[in-house]
């Protein structure tokens, strides 16, 4: 009955435990591991398939590939991961029970623990934990047939041990041998697919709740409110770290993440030259040098390009994929839905006429080629227009403005630009007048200038009223390091985790008990 009871108390905790695993990911980091699905692409196809039969782990990787691309469904990767980390957990305990009796849970749950802290990594696969758990079971069958026979069960157990190698490995000791999870990555993460999936609304909620300000989310930032036609309105109200807050770098000292998503606002734009050099170069250094979200960019791009042979190879590459297989059909150039086919229309309405000899780091050119092409730009003309006033270039500001915006009436944001501009060249009255500027925006601008030079240049008393104002930000932005501060939706989702936690190691301790 004692031995029953048990029983029932493990699978219990065992349940428990799973349970544990799956709300960790699922509320704690489910867009690392949507991240994860979309940096590979398994391809249902003899060459690829046969590959992994040419390496050592070739079960392992094979499995771990392919339960990966299911990651990219909703619960699918916290499921995945609770049930391979349980497996895991399960063969630990097995390997150990004969040795320590119900003491077997302390070491298992902390191999369970190690194990999901690997899993927390972006590099860490899934195979190696799959891996682990394969050696185990090895272990487990060699045992077994020693203890029943010696003589038959050494040469089993040998054989075992060299087939096993060949279907698991060693394990993946290549990665790091501990993780922890990184709260902020996956922030930047969480911002990174929920764009990529066009839900605005949690983008937005995502940018209001958060704390962490960076490049990269002043980015996404300013990228929504263009989709909405709303970056001048809004371009004040956000942290924006000069024009790094429009276009992110890519340069050697970028991370492949950084570089894969400054290809978003370049293909916003309709400059596909741009787009493809960054999603190309992004896709080179991640870290298996693929993945399905990369190559239906370049498929995008190709086929908003009209080059549908260049297409075709990426499109065919989908074909062979379980997840994108329905994606890539809707796209076959002849078999394009119809609104594939007006979404098409709408991007190549965008595309330059002309081609023109640039460097990849003079966005001012890219953006006045655009311009010069398509005048009717609208974001395009945002983004050059804020990209001067961030970086205070308030002469290039001026020509821009004259030469692609003139006939718009302004913007609040860009009357105060110009403004500046004509304070500084000290501009007679009747020349103001021909900016069609506001008269309230020149009102305050003489206000915001008595307060400046009555407080001699002191900005604390202009913040309060002015803080949002582009006059505010010219006299007072400079570049500073931000501290990410992001611990409260740390400590709100972890109190999901700490209830079923504490259950599980209850029911560990019961087992435990005499």
């Amino acid at each position: 009955m004692k031995a029953c009871r048990r029983k029932y108390i493990e699978w219990g905790a065992a349940g428990i435990g799973a349970l544990a695993l799956f709300l960790f990911f699922f509320r704690i980091l489910p867009y690392h591991l949507f991240h994860r699905e979309q940096t590979q692409l398994f391809l249902l196809a003899t060459e690829p398939l046969t590959g992994y039969l040419r390496h050592p782990a070739a079960l392992a990787r094979l499995s771990g590939d392919f339960l990966t691309q299911f990651f990219y469904y909703e619960g699918g990767g916290p499921t995945i991961m609770a049930v391979v980390l349980l497996l895991w957990g399960v063969v630990v305990f097995r390997l150990l029970a004969p040795y320590m009796g119900r003491w077997a849970w302390i070491p298992t749950v902390l191999a369970v623990a190690w194990e999901a802290g690997r899993q927390c990594g972006l590099s860490y696969p899934l195979s190696g934990t799959i891996a682990l758990t394969g050696i185990g079971g090895i272990l487990l069958l060699c045992r077994s047939c020693m203890r029943r026979s010696w003589k038959s069960g050494l040469p089993v157990s040998i054989l075992a041990v060299l087939s096993g190698y060949w279907l698991f490995g060693c394990g993946d000791w290549s990665s790091r041998w501990y993780n922890m999870p990184d709260l902020g990555r996956e922030y930047l993460l969480a911002l990174d697919s929920e764009m990529y999936f066009g839900r605005s609304e949690k983008v937005r909620k995502l940018l209001a709740e958060g704390e962490y300000r960076s490049p990269f989310t002043a980015y996404y930032y300013n990228l929504l409110n263009a989709q909405q036609n709303r970056l001048p309105d809004w371009l004040m109200d956000g942290y924006q770290p000069a024009s790094q807050g429009l276009f992110l770098p890519v340069a050697p000292h970028s991370t492949y993440l950084t570089i894969y998503a400054a290809n978003e606002v370049w293909f916003a734009l309709g400059d596909m030259t741009m787009a493809e050099h960054a999603a190309i170069l992004g896709m080179i250094f991640s870290p298996h040098h693929t993945g399905a979200r990369a190559v239906k960019r370049l498929a995008e791009i190709n086929l908003v390009n009209g080059d549908e042979a260049a297409a075709m190879k990426y499109l065919r590459l989908l074909q062979k994929t379980m997840c994108y297989r329905d994606w890539a059909e809707r796209r076959i150039p002849g078999k394009q839905t119809a609104e594939v086919c007006q979404w098409l229309e709408r991007k190549r309405l965008l595309l330059p006429a002309t081609d023109t000899l640039r460097s990849s780091a003079n966005i001012p050119l890219s953006l006045r080629h655009l311009l010069r092409n398509n005048p009717d730009n609208v974001l395009a003309c945002d983004y050059l227009l804020c990209f001067d006033l961030l970086n205070k270039d308030i002469g290039a500001f001026a020509r821009d403005y004259q030469e692609f915006a003139a006939h718009r009436i302004p913007s609040r944001l860009y009357a105060e630009g110009l403004l500046v501009y004509l304070a500084g060249n000290k501009s007679p009255l009747d020349e103001v007048r021909k900016w069609n500027i506001p008269p309230q925006v020149l009102d305050e601008f003489g206000d915001y200038t008595r307060l400046y030079e009555a407080n001699g240049g002191n900005g604390a008393s202009l913040q309060a009223k002015y803080g949002k104002t582009y006059w505010f930000y010219f006299h007072y932005a400079t570049m500073k390091k931000v501290e990410v501060i992001y611990d409260e939706r740390w400590n709100r989702d972890m109190k999901y985790i700490q209830v079923v936690v504490e259950l599980l190691l209850c029911c560990c301790l019961y087992a435990c008990s005499p």
